[in-house]
């Protein structure tokens, strides 16, 4: 019993000492003290519990009746929602948005390639699926090698080099965005779009850039470095 009247007197010490007054204290002995400070903290324990059931009670019914209202959504969850770009996650996607990104703001590049997908299932078919379509006009404007230029003596040669899966996919990215801006739509999803389809559809110039550069690696093949691995 003595451990739930402390209790009491932790969880509800205000309302003790709100009972106590200065002039309960005068007059007494110590023996009656602390059997009026016992009887003062049952008595505030008892205020307290039942103010605090009043209390719960309240609460419950208030509780209660605000449940059974209707909830109506936020607007600026629709709102927001809308502007969140559907960008798969795919490694040629991501290094196109890479590529696109200016100044660490890669949301907007993401927003760009959505809107620019979006433009592009418009001139497709209605069953394709347009980063398909932009997958594959990447990888069919990608190509195989490089010149460099050197110098052998007094005369500058070009010599051909074999590129890298990634290597190859950037130059066809940055030639596909290079001549997006050499078009005539108002905005750059539009102009993107366009570029796409035209590179699935064979009619680019990046198509006839790569064409160009395989042609002059064919006609320097005899510069070509080629390493041999010896070790058996």
């Amino acid at each position: 019993m003595p451990s739930i009247i402390l209790q009491a007197i932790r969880q509800n010490g205000h309302m003790v000492m709100r009972n106590f007054q200065p002039g309960m204290m005068r007059g007494m002995s110590t023996a009656s003290n602390t059997t009026n400070i016992f009887e003062a903290a049952k008595a505030a324990a008892a205020s307290a519990s039942a103010s605090s059931t009043s209390t719960i009670n309240t609460a419950a019914t208030s509780n209660t009746t605000t449940s059974t209202a209707p909830v109506t959504p936020l607007a600026s969850s629709t709102s927001a929602s809308s502007h969140v770009p559907i960008v798969p996650n795919d490694e040629v996607v991501s290094q196109l948005v890479n590529t696109l990104m200016r100044d660490g703001k890669k949301a907007r590049a993401q927003r760009l390639i959505s809107d620019s997908m979006k433009h592009l299932s418009k001139k497709i078919d209605n069953n394709s699926d347009p980063y398909t379509v932009l997958l594959e006009a990447i990888e069919t404007a990608s190509p195989l090698l490089k010149l460099s230029s050197t110098k052998k003596g007094s005369k500058v040669v070009h010599v051909p080099t074999a590129l890298r899966d990634r290597q190859r996919r950037r130059r066809a990215i940055v030639w596909m965005l290079d001549a997006s801006k050499k078009r005539g739509e108002k905005s750059f999803e539009e102009r993107f779009a366009a570029e796409v389809y035209d590179v699935s559809q064979g009619v680019s110039s990046v198509l006839q850039k790569k064409q160009q550069i395989h042609k002059q690696a064919l006609a320097n093949r005899a510069n070509a470095q080629v390493s041999y691995n010896t070790q058996r």
